[in-house]
């Protein structure tokens, strides 16, 4: 896992494997942000072929975390196999996939969310 400040986004590059050890680690991460006024988070899968279920509890505890904050949570990059895993879980109802880093900070910097 991989951590990069972006403007006022935090970036994180998950793993090839984003399993339940990975999963309390991004968990950790984000509660220690907790301080922040918002989170505004991209989370990158990119580099991800496997995600497990305790992986797919990890994202929505981000997401609830940034949205107590007054802030937001983008995915970027998702393979198709994970796409179909955020379909079943519908985690793609309330978190939004962009193809790119890139383009979910630009929808920060427009304001895009999907509403609550």
């Amino acid at each position: 896992m991989e951590i990069q400040e972006k403007n006022d986004v935090t970036v994180i590059v998950m793993d090839e494997r984003f399993d339940a050890a990975l999963g309390r680690e991004l968990k950790d991460i984000v509660q220690n942000m907790g301080d922040q006024t918002t989170i505004k988070l991209v989370i990158d899968l990119s580099k991800t072929s496997f995600i497990d279920s305790s992986a797919s509890g990890a994202l929505v505890f981000c997401w609830r975390s940034a949205k107590k904050n007054n802030g937001d949570m983008k995915i970027t990059g998702p393979s198709d196999h994970v796409k179909s895993l955020f379909r079943l879980t519908r985690i793609d109802t309330v978190v939004k996939l962009y193809d790119n880093v890139e383009a979910a900070l630009e929808s920060f910097a427009q304001n895009e969310s999907i509403p609550e």
